[in-house]
């Protein structure tokens, strides 16, 4: 699964033709490590942080998913592989922005040969665009995830193999004193 998973990381970018995006490789540093089907933890798309270090969730979002990882009873190095709904860093002037629903669906279909490869036994989708890219993916029941409760573990059949889905917050808004979503979030991740 590594190997191949590195090979389907470093083609990405012959997939998808966008302005305004920064095509910079930023996957996982911790591959080699990983367990077989690692719970898959979707965020929106890298920032300028995360382009610079080449590797997701590195800023202060990083930061505080590190944070909800430690609640867990998961080790984010071997138990859990860290993606994002459009693999590429989107930005309008010198600002990260948010992925274009354009974007976002090109970006689901990598999301799911990603997917394919990984088989993971639990996937988190963090925030909007993560939830909205998941509802593009090429399959049939894919907008069935639009329904499924905020902070829930959800059954779900990909056809090819069947997971559970996890709808939760993005960890950005911790960062903005949201103690309501702090606490959904510090509870979801109590409870995985």
């Amino acid at each position: 699964m590594i190997s191949k998973l590195k090979d389907f990381y470093l083609s990405r970018r012959n997939f998808i033709s966008f302005d305004n995006v920064d095509y910079t490789d930023v996957y996982d540093p911790y591959l080699d490590e990983k367990v077989e089907n690692p719970i898959m933890i979707i965020g929106e798309a890298p920032g300028v942080n995360e382009v610079k270090e080449k590797q997701p969730f590195v800023g202060m979002a990083g930061k505080n998913l590190d944070y909800l990882i430690s609640l867990s009873k998961y080790d984010r190095k071997k138990d859990i592989l860290i993606t994002n709904a459009f693999p590429f860093r989107t930005y309008e002037g010198n600002k990260n922005r948010t992925p274009k629903a354009s974007e976002l669906k090109e970006g689901a279909k990598l999301l799911l040969e990603e997917i394919k490869i990984v088989k993971p036994k639990l996937i988190l989708l963090l925030g909007n665009s993560a939830i909205k890219a998941f509802s593009y993916l090429p399959i049939e029941n894919a907008k069935e995830v639009k329904k499924f409760e905020r902070n829930s573990v959800n059954e779900f059949d990909f056809g090819f193999y069947k997971t559970k889905i996890g709808v939760t917050f993005h960890p950005s808004p911790i960062s903005f004193n949201r103690k309501d979503i702090r606490v959904a979030l510090e509870k979801f991740f109590k409870e995985i």
